[in-house]
């Protein structure tokens, strides 16, 4: 009888649970978020895991899965995602994640990849981004130890501090570059490399075809690629690709040279070192300009000041760089790149040694009564390499009387702490100086000038670094500016402007000067 009564007990017990769950929403909603909140928190990066990112943003439907076999979950804003993990966009979405060096991926929507870590040696990591389908955009920190590489069917992207996208399109690897280089290497072994406004299309039966694009590594030429995918049948994307992208490239040079002429962005430059992991970017530009940094899009507010904190892991130390894109929402353009070095702090016990050593110091006898000049800084053992952003010769068919030429640049072999030691930065034209960078001027370890070049003139420029202890390093770059206002009469082209240019030199109508 008493077994009876205690299994009578337990039964109406439950029943009223069951009743009181059921006739109260907010506590089975309660029930349902803390139940989510603890799936979210059981699925922190491990502690052993070597490459982390952050979920910065996502944009509609995206989801990840870690392990085997697969449970896909919501991908939400600060999920830890870390080697192995797979991620895949659904229509109208995006993902961006920043990794812990500083980098960030933004994975465009109908987006399938798998990160991935691997060590190249005992002190070089190697992340590398498998892409299944759609397109990853890029902006990579060159970090000391560690190298990136982007991998589809037909070919894999290597990368050391750049920006851009590569994507899969019908089976064939894109990787286009607003700034910086990458090799891409196809199954057979061949490398093809492209820098800044030049795309690559990957086949895996007819190989590799560079194009010069102004557009190279623009949202805008993403979403045309991206529109291929869905209106031009697999056999034909090979044969149409390269025809496709030029004629659209050639309308988003004019619309970019409008946009650059009216493009007005002052930025406050970063400090040459920095003692904490993350940054304030400031700049006053056109209110209503979209600003891109980092896969993080701001559109400027009617007091035109653009400003965004941006965070590394602690231990990233290094090097690093954050290229703004500004754009009017058709055409964008690099419009500022600022650098700084993150430089770990000095040991407390060399501190402690330096403080102990300095009442020693100032027991010496002091050698005369009057204050010596102090001394001036010896030059360092160092070389110094510069190298000029884009080809060796650059066409631009430009329809206005002049253009304007901005030739930007780095310097490499050196460090921003080592800036002092930079004599000058001259840019030569025709041979003769025209411009002069002093070294004590110099902020960050990228220059540049602006030269104007006369429609149909080929200028031949020179930028030459001189250090303090005499060595010199220079860099040549010529740009061809052509155009025959004939050919576009009636807004209909005669002939292509690769024909126009040929005639023109043909003729010997495009003068070097």
């Amino acid at each position: 009888m008493r077994k009876f009564f205690l299994l009578f007990v337990c039964i109406v017990s439950l029943a009223f649970l069951a009743c009181k769950d059921k006739a109260d929403p907010k506590t089975m909603a309660k029930v349902s978020e803390e139940t989510n909140a603890v799936d979210v928190a059981s699925d922190d990066a491990p502690a052993h895991s070597v490459l982390k990112a952050k979920v910065r943003k996502v944009l509609g439907d995206a989801d990840y899965t870690r392990g085997q076999p697969e449970n896909w979950k919501k991908l939400r804003i600060g999920n830890k995602v870390v080697e192995n993990d797979r991620i895949r966009t659904l229509v109208e979405s995006e993902a961006v994640l920043a990794v812990n060096d500083g980098s960030a991926l933004w994975i465009t929507e109908n987006s399938d990849v798998t990160l991935t870590i691997s060590m190249l040696d005992t002190l070089t990591q190697n992340v590398s981004v498998l892409i299944r389908g759609g397109q990853v955009h890029f902006d990579v920190q060159k970090q000391k130890g560690r190298t990136f590489d982007f991998r589809t069917g037909t070919a894999v992207a290597s990368i050391r501090g750049t920006a851009g996208f590569v994507g899969e399109v019908n089976g064939k690897m894109v990787a286009s570059l607003k700034e910086g280089r990458v090799d891409v290497t196809d199954k057979n072994g061949k490398v093809t490399t492209i820098v800044k406004n030049q795309t690559v299309v990957v086949d895996e039966k007819k190989g590799a075809v560079k194009m010069d694009l102004e557009a190279s590594g623009s949202t805008a030429l993403s979403k045309v690629l991206d529109s291929l995918t869905k209106t031009v049948s697999e056999a034909d994307v090979a044969r149409e690709l390269e025809t496709v992208l030029k004629k659209f490239d050639a309308g988003y040079k004019e619309r970019l040279a409008a946009f650059e002429k009216s493009l007005k962005f002052q930025a406050s430059a970063l400090p040459a070192e920095v003692f904490l992991p993350n940054v304030t970017l400031q700049a006053r530009t056109t209110p209503g300009m979209i600003v891109t940094v980092s896969g993080e899009t701001d559109t400027v507010g009617a007091n035109g000041i653009y400003q965004r904190t941006f965070e590394w892991a602690e231990d990233a130390y290094g090097a690093k760089r954050f290229l703004a894109s500004c754009s009017d929402g058709d055409v964008e353009v690099p419009c500022f790149m600022w650098t700084t070095e993150y430089v770990a702090p000095v040991a407390e016990s060399a501190a402690a040694d330096s403080a102990m050593a300095e009442p020693a110091a100032e027991e010496k006898p002091k050698a005369a009564s009057k204050p010596e000049a102090k001394a001036e800084e010896p030059a360092k053992d160092l070389k110094v390499s510069v190298s000029i952003s884009g080809p060796r010769t650059e066409k631009v068919h430009n329809k206005t009387e002049s253009y304007t030429a901005r030739i930007k640049g780095s310097l490499s072999g050196l460090t921003t702490a080592d800036l002092d030691q930079v004599k000058t930065i001259v840019l030569k034209r025709k041979g003769a100086v025209v411009e002069t960078l002093q070294g004590a001027s110099l902020s960050s370890l990228n220059f540049e000038f602006e030269q104007k070049i006369d429609r149909n003139v080929i200028a031949n420029f020179e930028v030459a670094v001189t250090l303090k202890n005499g060595k010199v390093s220079s860099a040549k770059k010529t740009y061809e500016v052509y155009c025959n206002p004939r050919n576009h009469v009636g807004g209909e082209d005669a002939v292509s402007i690769d024909e126009e240019y040929e005639s023109l030199k043909s003729k010997g109508t495009l003068k070097e000067e």
